[in-house]
């Protein structure tokens, strides 16, 4: 018995938040002590409380799906750029890979930016920008041409930071935790309680109880499964 992966990360907030309740609610009835993860089971319980707690705040925010569908923007014109630079590496002409490795250096440096949180996704945008106008590194950008791309991910970045700026102006309370990276630590904590159960068949350490309960879990995450399935179908077929 093995327990079935799923990708977390493709699960609107609303559905992430469901699944893990599900799977919240499927621990307590079994017990975290049968299961032999009150550890790990604590650390979960309180990244959850985190994300729930981001989620009423964003369900209370007038501007939650502008900021969704801008984060979403900027994030496209970073990986745009990012493989477009990382292509030119391959060119046929020297020189051009010159300038694309001159540049990739700096991607490097700053990693995939998508995945930090909302704000400090925006600082590490203009902290990059500003690098990457810089005298030599702006040549190497324009020798591939990409000036244009730097540009679009300033509006764009520029365009989210207002948006952001307009939230917090909002009367609503505020809390100190936010989707994204309550997303990740929440995610984090279920994979190591699942990694700690699966560990345990291999060396057929598994009771009944812990049998059923990853039975269950199965038939969680394939309801889940079906669901995203869903989701993105529904979603190719307006693009098509």
């Amino acid at each position: 018995m093995k327990i079935t992966t799923i990708n977390l990360a493709r699960m609107i907030n609303e559905v992430h938040a469901q699944f893990h309740e599900s799977v919240k609610s499927l621990i307590e009835r079994v017990t975290p002590e049968v299961l032999t993860i009150e550890d790990l089971y604590e650390l979960y319980l309180q990244a959850l409380s985190n994300e729930m707690e981001a989620l009423l705040f964003i369900r209370k925010s007038e501007n939650t799906e502008k900021i969704s569908e801008q984060d979403r923007v900027r994030d496209d014109v970073f990986r745009g750029l990012s493989d477009t630079v990382k292509g030119f590496r391959n060119h046929f002409d020297p020189e051009f890979r010159e300038a694309a490795n001159h540049l990739w250096f700096i991607f490097l440096h700053y990693g995939n930016i998508t995945r930090k949180s909302l704000d400090a996704q925006t600082a590490a945008t203009n902290d990059m920008l500003r690098e990457l106008r810089q005298p030599k590194n702006a040549q190497a950008m324009g020798k591939l041409q990409l000036t244009e791309w730097c540009n679009k991910m300033d509006e764009e970045n520029q365009k989210f930071h207002q948006l952001m700026m307009q939230r917090y102006s909002e009367p609503v309370d505020k809390t100190a935790y936010r989707m994204k990276t309550a997303r990740v630590d929440t995610d984090r904590y279920y994979k190591a309680m699942v990694a700690a159960l699966d560990n345990r068949t291999l060396t057929r350490n598994v009771d009944a109880e812990t049998n059923e309960f990853m039975v269950e879990l199965n038939a969680i995450i394939v309801r889940y499964k079906n669901i995203l399935a869903q989701q993105f179908g529904r979603k190719d077929a307006k693009k098509s």
